[in-house]
């Protein structure tokens, strides 16, 4: 990068912050059955983009694992149920019927709507609320000039910023 006159401060997480969540990725992989690693792609992305240092786009790896997974879990308990308390717009909810039109849905319709099913704890909310603002703030999901450190990724503070 430097070679080509590219920028290379604060574009890689240093090493150390790397080895934070190394040192706990055997422990949450272990939580994951056979079945279900096969098909997690976005996880397997989240680990090469962590490994390369950069934390911002492992974050959206994760996030778009998280609202896969909850989705398929939307799916399986009641979709019907889900759009009734998750949409509260009647023009909005009446276009929406099959499991293609979650998509419709923005992340936080999604998220609330999952905790009114009860699919996700008030706690869990939280969590996952917080981590899509830092998606949506500090990730590469926007142009922004945050750095997410190992403790964020793995779950610890906010961001912080590089101004």
């Amino acid at each position: 990068m430097e070679q080509h006159g590219l920028p290379t401060q604060n574009v890689l997480v240093p090493l150390a912050e790397r080895v934070k969540v190394f040192g706990n990725m055997g422990d949450v992989l272990a939580l994951l059955d056979y079945e279900h690693k096969q098909q997690s792609i976005y996880v397997s992305k989240f680990i090469a983009a962590a490994a390369s240092g950069l934390f911002d786009a492992a974050l959206n790896y994760l996030w778009d694992e998280t609202i896969f997974e909850l989705q398929k879990r939307i799916v399986r308990y009641d979709l019907e149920y889900f759009f009734d308390l998750a949409v509260t717009n009647p023009d909005k909810r009446k276009r929406l019927t099959t499991e293609e039109d979650l998509f419709q849905l923005n992340d936080d319709e999604l998220i609330r709507g999952a905790t009114e099913i009860g699919l996700i704890s008030d706690l869990g909310y939280k969590h996952l609320d917080y981590i899509r603002y830092m998606r949506n703030w500090a990730s590469a999901a926007h142009p922004n000039q945050n750095q997410i450190t190992g403790l964020q990724l793995i779950g610890g503070s906010r961001p912080v910023s590089r101004r």
